[in-house]
C-alpha cells in the first residue's frame, strides 16, 4: 500500500494496543463476510465500527487485513477530486459499478456548500436548544469573556452561555471524522484561559479526548447522527440507505440529547 495514504496515530498515545486491533480484524471479517457483494470506503467503516473501536483501531486493523491479503482495497479519486481508500471483499468481481455510485455520494457529501450548511445548522440548533434551556449568551464565534482575551491564536469559540453562575465555552463538531487531537488542546487551553468550562457538543468521541474534556470540569455532549440542514432530506435517506450510516435533518435537537447535559450540569452546579 502507498505509504502517503496510510493511516498513522496523532499522537504517541493514541497507538491501538495490538490486542484491539485483533479483535477488530475478526469483527471485520464478518462483516466483509456478510457483504460479499458491496464496497465501502475508510471513513464509512470507521464510522460504522466506532461503537466498538476507535477509528484508528478499525484503520489500522483494515490495512492488516489488506496486507494479509484477506480484504482488497485501492486508492480511487471521486469526480470532484476527493481521494479515497476503498475496501472489498477479495473475489468481488463486479464492483465497479457500486463503487460509481459511492463515489456519487461522496461527491454530494463533500460538496463545501453542503459542508458549510451542516456546520451551522447544528451550532444553530445546538444554540437555540440551549437558550431554550434559561442558558444565557454571551456571543457567538467568541474569543473574549469578562475582559479577558485569547491571544495566542486567531481561533475562537462557538459561543460561550452560562446558566446558575456556571459558564462554558462551547465548540460544536457535526462531522464525520473525530475532531483533531491539536484543535482540542488548543481549544481546552481557549476555556481555561478564558475561565469557562469545556463543553465539546460533537457526534463522535473517542474516550480518551472525553477524558480530557473531563479533567478539565467539562462534559462532552454526543449526538451520533450527522446532521444536514432541513431540508436536505434526499442526501440524508442516501446517507442513511446506501451508506449505513446514521444522519437526520431535524427541525430541532431531541429533547434527551439536550436532557443529559442538563442532568449532569444541575448535578454540578
Amino acid at each position: 500500500m502507498d505509504d502517503e495514504y496510510r493511516w498513522e496515530p496523532e499522537a504517541p498515545e493514541e497507538k491501538a494496543e495490538d490486542e484491539y486491533v485483533e479483535r477488530a480484524k475478526p469483527a471485520l471479517m464478518k462483516f466483509f463476510d456478510e457483504n460479499k457483494d458491496t464496497v465501502f470506503y475508510l471513513k464509512q467503516l470507521q464510522v460504522l465500527f466506532e461503537k466498538p473501536f476507535f477509528h484508528w483501531v478499525t484503520a489500522r486493523a483494515l490495512y492488516a487485513l489488506d496486507d494479509d491479503g484477506l480484504v482488497g482495497s485501492e486508492i480511487t479519486s471521486s469526480g470532484g477530486g476527493t481521494r479515497v481508500r476503498l475496501f472489498f471483499r477479495r473475489g468481488h468481481r463486479y464492483r465497479r459499478r457500486q463503487a460509481s455510485r459511492l463515489l456519487e455520494i461522496i461527491d454530494e457529501m463533500s460538496k463545501p456548500e453542503v459542508g458549510e450548511a451542516c456546520g451551522e445548522q447544528a451550532d444553530v440548533l445546538f444554540f437555540n436548544a440551549l437558550m431554550g434551556r434559561r442558558f444565557l449568551a454571551y456571543g457567538q464565534d467568541i474569543r473574549e469573556f469578562r475582559g479577558t482575551v485569547w491571544e495566542e491564536t486567531e481561533h475562537d469559540l462557538d459561543f460561550i452561555i452560562e446558566r446558575d453562575d456556571v459558564a462554558y465555552g462551547c465548540e460544536v463538531k457535526n462531522r464525520w471524522d473525530y475532531i483533531p487531537r491539536d484543535e482540542l488542546e488548543l481549544k481546552l487551553r481557549m476555556c481555561a484561559h478564558l475561565g469557562v468550562r469545556p463543553l465539546f457538543i460533537m457526534r463522535a468521541s473517542p474516550k480518551t479526548y472525553n477524558k480530557m474534556i473531563i479533567d478539565q470540569g467539562g462534559y462532552t455532549l454526543i449526538f451520533v447522527a450527522h446532521l444536514y440542514a432541513f431540508g436536505m432530506g434526499e442526501i440524508v435517506k442516501r446517507v442513511r440507505d446506501e451508506l449505513g450510516l446514521e444522519a437526520d435533518s431535524p427541525r430541532a435537537i431531541p429533547a434527551g440529547i439536550i436532557g443529559r447535559f442538563m442532568k449532569w450540569h444541575l448535578k454540578n452546579v
